[in-house]
């Protein structure tokens, strides 16, 4: 069988935010997509039927153990014969944000790690072992300043991201034929996950109205700007230069 020539790009997290946003863009793109979300998606399904991108769907809960292997395997099975993957490793969760002394909940902490980075790193096993014989293969870990500068309550959260970013490097470091790897951060952008440390309550996040003034003021990015600017590094010479990078140190045309 040769070898599709059509780029494939596999995004995770896609059911709001930052990964819904990168999704509905690759379903006007005309190339391949497969999207790892915890329930159908019909308008995407939709717009890419639109547009002729070819398109798929793995349903899956990343937290599950199980139901993560099944899509694993599903994965492997549809990165066969392709030539061009680029994989989005986006889907992530905030909580809990609680200070040291409050983190007594076993699952909750079990449950940010699993999906923040254990889930990461199995599916990059799986993309790298379907696509060794690809000719060029890209890996976008969507990071969080909160991985590089520690913050009040964030102990659990900082802690997954800055796992990605080293887990990013060492990946780098092992030198996988046709593959550029980065564990990217995103910047402040305007997501539910913004939504969720506003809300959370100040006793037990000091920082809370730094965030409220990023959003009473316009600070928060959009998704759709974020989703594009991502996109197109991901698609650029420049990605992959530095192991653990930020979006905003590079220039797009708007």
């Amino acid at each position: 069988m040769t070898q599709s020539s059509v780029p494939t790009t596999v995004i995770t997290g896609v059911t709001r935010g930052l990964g819904l946003a990168m999704a509905r863009q690759m379903a006007t793109s005309g190339e391949r997509v497969i999207v790892l979300c915890r329930r159908s998606m019909p308008e995407l399904q939709e717009l890419a039927s639109k547009h002729g991108t070819d398109w798929y769907e793995i349903l899956v809960d990343l937290s599950d153990k199980e139901q993560t292997i099944s899509a694993g395997q599903a994965l492997g099975t549809l990165l066969q014969e392709v030539d061009k993957s680029y994989m989005v490793l986006n889907a992530g969760v905030v909580n809990p944000i609680l200070p040291a002394d409050q983190l007594l909940d076993l699952d909750s902490i079990s449950t940010a790690f699993t999906v923040n980075i254990v889930t990461p790193i199995y599916l990059t096993a799986c993309f790298l072992q379907a696509t060794k014989q690809a000719s060029d293969r890209r890996l976008m870990l969507i990071s969080s300043g909160a991985g590089r500068n520690a913050s009040h309550s964030w102990g659990v959260y900082c802690a997954t991201k800055a796992a990605m970013d080293r887990y990013a490097e060492a990946v780098s470091l092992e030198g996988h034929p046709n593959l550029r790897v980065s564990s990217v951060a995103p910047g402040i952008v305007d997501t539910p996950m913004q939504e969720t440390i506003r809300s959370t309550p100040e006793e037990v996040f000091p920082q809370r109205k730094k965030f409220v003034d990023f959003h009473q003021t316009g600070a928060l990015a959009s998704p759709e700007t974020t989703a594009r600017n991502l996109l197109a590094l991901m698609h650029s010479e420049a990605f992959g230069q530095r192991a653990t990078d930020d979006i905003r140190q590079h220039t797009f045309q708007s």
